[in-house]
Formats: C-alpha cells, sequence, structure tokens
C-alpha cells in the first residue's frame, strides 16, 4: 500500500482538496469577471494586472480580504473601504468550485482506490478539477455575457487532447473523435437551424465547449453532454418562463411569451451534463454503450 493511501482517503484530504478548490474558485470569478469583452476592454483586460481591486473606489482589495469564502461573509459582501456592495455570486463561485474539487477527490482517488495506485488516481483528479475550472468559468461568463470566448476555447481544446492521453483508459484518437464530433454536431444543428429559420438558434460556441469535452473525455461524453444538457436546459428553461409569465403575457401574438423566441445560453447546461458524465462515466457505458 502507498505510504499516503490512508491519508488520501481520510476526511482531512477531502476538506484540503475542498479548500484547495475555494482557492481557484478565487482565481475563476477573476477570469469571469476580467476576460469577457467590454466597450472600455474589446479583448478583455489581464488576470494578472491591476491587482483585485473595488470596482466603486478603485481602491485594492488587501490580501486578507482576498481570503475565499471567509472574507465575504466577514465583510458581509461589501467593499472595506468604500461599502459597496459585491456579488454574491463571487462566494457562489469558490464555494462551487470547491465542492466539485472535493466531489472529485472522492470519486476519482477514493471511490476507486482498488482500481489506481494512488498516484494515478491524483494525476486523474488533476485532470478533473481542471477541467471542472474551466467548465465554472465558461458557465458564468456565458450565463452573464451569453458568449463562450473563443480565447478560452481554442486553447483549451489541445491542452486537454493532452491530458486525456495521460488516462491509461484513452486511446490516442478518442480526443480526436471526441473534439470533431463535439464541434461538428453543433455546427450542422445550428446551420441546419439557421437555413430553415433564418434565427440563431445554437452558437458556435457550444460546439468549441463540446470539443473540449469530446477532446478530453471522447465521443460518449459529447454524446451524453448534448443530450443531457438539451433535457436539464429544457427543464430549467420551461420552468423559468412559467415563473416568470403574467398573465397578460400569454396573449395571443405575444412573441415575448413564446418558448421559441426565448435566449438561454446552453454552455451552462452542457457543462454540468458533462460533470454529470464524468461522475456517471461507468454507469452510463454500461447502461448506454455496451460495447
Amino acid at each position: 500500500m502507498h505510504p499516503y493511501e490512508a491519508l488520501a482517503r481520510s476526511p482531512a484530504a477531502l476538506a484540503a482538496a475542498f479548500l484547495f478548490g475555494t482557492l481557484w474558485g478565487s482565481f475563476a470569478n477573476v477570469c469571469i469577471y476580467r476576460w469577457p469583452p467590454t466597450d472600455a476592454h474589446p479583448r478583455g483586460r489581464s488576470v494578472v494586472a491591476p491587482g483585485s481591486h473595488c470596482f466603486a473606489c478603485g481602491k485594492p482589495v488587501r490580501w486578507y480580504d482576498n481570503v475565499p469564502l471567509v472574507s465575504w461573509l466577514w465583510l458581509r459582501g461589501k467593499c472595506r473601504d468604500c461599502g459597496a456592495a459585491f456579488s454574491a455570486r463571487y462566494l457562489i463561485v469558490e464555494a462551487l468550485t470547491g465542492v466539485l474539487f472535493a466531489v472529485m477527490w472522492w470519486y476519482a482517488v477514493d471511490l476507486s482506490a482498488s482500481l489506481e495506485p494512488l498516484d494515478d488516481r491524483v494525476l486523474r483528479w488533476f485532470i478533473y478539477v481542471a477541467f471542472a475550472t474551466l467548465l465554472v468559468v465558461i458557465t458564468f461568463i456565458d450565463l452573464d455575457h451569453k458568449l463562450i470566448l473563443d480565447k478560452v476555447t481554442y486553447p483549451a481544446v489541445p491542452v486537454f487532447y493532452g491530458l486525456g492521453l495521460l488516462l491509461p483508459e484513452t486511446r490516442w484518437y478518442d480526443g480526436l473523435i471526441g473534439a470533431a464530433l463535439g464541434y461538428g454536431i453543433v455546427r450542422l444543428i445550428a446551420d441546419g437551424y439557421w437555413l430553415l429559420t433564418k434565427r440563431e438558434g445554437m452558437g458556435y460556441g457550444d460546439g468549441k465547449l463540446l470539443a473540449i469535452i469530446g477532446a478530453l473525455l471522447g465521443w460518449k461524453a459529447v454524446v451524453v453532454s448534448l443530450f443531457g444538457g438539451a433535457v436539464i436546459g429544457s427543464v430549467i428553461g420551461v420552468g423559468a418562463l412559467i415563473l416568470r409569465r403574467k398573465p397578460e403575457e400569454t396573449a395571443e401574438g405575444d412573441d415575448d411569451a413564446s418558448l421559441g423566441h426565448t435566449e438561454l445560453p446552453f454552455g451552462p447546461f452542457l457543462a454540468a451534463a458533462a460533470v454529470g458524465y464524468v461522475l456517471g462515466e461507468p454507469w452510463i457505458s454500461a447502461q448506454f454503450f455496451p460495447f
């Protein structure tokens, strides 16, 4: 047995994974806030400089006010200097990323203890949490701006293809087929919808996100993410429409009340389904891909 096996499977390891994830969640918040284009910064901004600062007064955030989760709660989501409110999303992103790191540790390191050596399981965890962090960034940018940025997806496809090759079950062509299928199927759907309706349906950014998923996890993950994302999106989208529609909006001829004219970012649903595939891959493969 590896000398650190007991420690790796202890509650302390899960707690450490969570805390490590909140640190990356803090960095993810910076990417989410700075990478999208704005009128003042058409190409987005650097995530390195300037350092963290208040968007209202411009004062730098002190190091002890930049501790994930704790600082937001201690300051009640406000700037220490001017009292401007910071969005609760900063807290949500940090907590969500921490939870993903801990869950991935449980899945990749603890649950698979009898299947792989510890070194291989930890490597798998690093790959999965890098993937999860990227999905968090893409999800919240898409929610805010309805954009999946090329400067994120273009480098991510070859990076995650290369990381996928480090996994023992991956063959060299799995990621190539997955990336091609992921982008190609969305391109066909988007172009076909445009030809039929002259309206934009799925964006090419969704195809690039599926290409990342396929590059790391293969074509099965693309199929599951696409159909799983569609199911999740349908449930959430219809539920949101029912909750927010007013009686007068259902009048005949009100296009805004139509589900067909409601725009929803699809990236978050694809990301959620991709995480579900990672965690449920053995069961999904046995049930739906028994070949």
